[in-house]
């Protein structure tokens, strides 16, 4: 599965190398430790119109903004994805807008070979 890079360790933005994965906006996913031991899992759409996505500096911000104390990016770009099965409500399905399909729907992921399952 493919991670990285860390974006906080107790609380601080751990430092990020200047480059074009780090500086460029992209749909990003993250996984971070919130207020009161939550865990927080962080989708942010891009590569539309509709949205832009986010550097890496940014989602460090965005991270920190919502108490993260310890936060890791996870694969992003045409990766991202969110599903979600909401239990007792019938409710289940893709609640982002995956960018590999190029138009603003929810079915334009991408096929992938690991997946973070939290039950």
């Amino acid at each position: 599965m493919t991670t990285g890079p860390l974006l906080l360790q107790n609380g601080q933005p751990h430092p990020l190398l200047a480059n074009a994965f780090n500086d460029n906006r992209h749909p990003r996913t993250c996984l971070c430790i919130g207020p009161r031991k939550r865990l927080i899992l962080a989708t942010v759409d891009g590569r539309n119109a509709n949205a832009q996505g986010m550097n890496l500096h940014e989602l460090t911000s965005l991270m920190r903004w919502l108490g993260c104390r310890d936060a890791i990016n996870l694969d992003g770009g045409g990766s991202t994805t969110l599903w979600i099965q909401t239990i007792g409500q019938g409710s289940q399905g893709v609640v982002n807008y995956p960018s590999d399909s190029k138009k603003w729907i929810h079915t334009g992921e991408r096929p992938v070979s690991n997946v973070l399952l939290i039950r």
